[in-house]
């Protein structure tokens, strides 16, 4: 989930970005920022320490990603850094791929399944869910070793249980609240 701080980091950054006609390019780069320095968990630490200056994570993001990232992207990392919110990185990222994709008209979907799913199923779901959000969608598949058969979609917040445990627990559900 983004704070509301995260997400307007990301809609000022993505503002920003469409005005100048670079959405591809600044999303590519904070894309890269976010690997460089949340995915790894020394420099997350580091980023997150409050012990450690502001002034001393500005230069550290400034050397490592001066001239490797979009001018726009890197300031926005030092201003997070000045403001002690550079832990934010994480889910300024996902919101800014989130709104990138609206702007594209594209839905993010997570289809998880108890085991990998064929090449085929992929498609008749990609299909399904096209025609259910009426535009186009970027699947990503999950592994969910607990689930019973079927598989759960999840969108921006909405899920959809095609699995017999969610069938289990519609049923249980209906049965308790007839009062059995």
């Amino acid at each position: 989930m983004t704070s509301i701080i995260g997400r307007n980091y990301a809609r000022a950054l993505f503002d920003l970005a469409r005005e100048t006609g670079s959405l591809e390019t600044v999303e590519a780069d904070l894309r890269a920022a976010r690997a460089a320095l949340f995915d790894d968990p020394v420099a997350r630490d580091f980023l997150g320490n409050r012990l450690i200056g502001r002034g001393t994570k500005k230069a550290v993001i400034n050397a490592g990603l001066r001239d490797k990232v979009d001018h726009r992207v890197l300031h926005l990392l030092l201003l997070m850094a000045d403001r002690g919110r550079a832990r934010l990185l994480g889910e300024v990222t996902e919101e800014f791929e989130r709104l990138s994709r609206a702007a594209r008209g594209v839905r993010r979907v997570t289809v998880a399944s108890a085991f990998p799913l064929e090449t085929r199923d992929i498609a008749t779901m990609e299909r399904a869910l096209k025609a259910r959000y009426g535009g186009s969608v970027e699947l990503a598949e999950e592994i969910r070793r607990d689930l019973v058969a079927g598989v759960v979609t999840e969108s921006e917040g909405q899920e959809m249980e095609f699995s017999i445990e969610g069938q289990l627990k519609k049923l249980r559900e209906g049965l308790q609240g007839e009062g059995h």
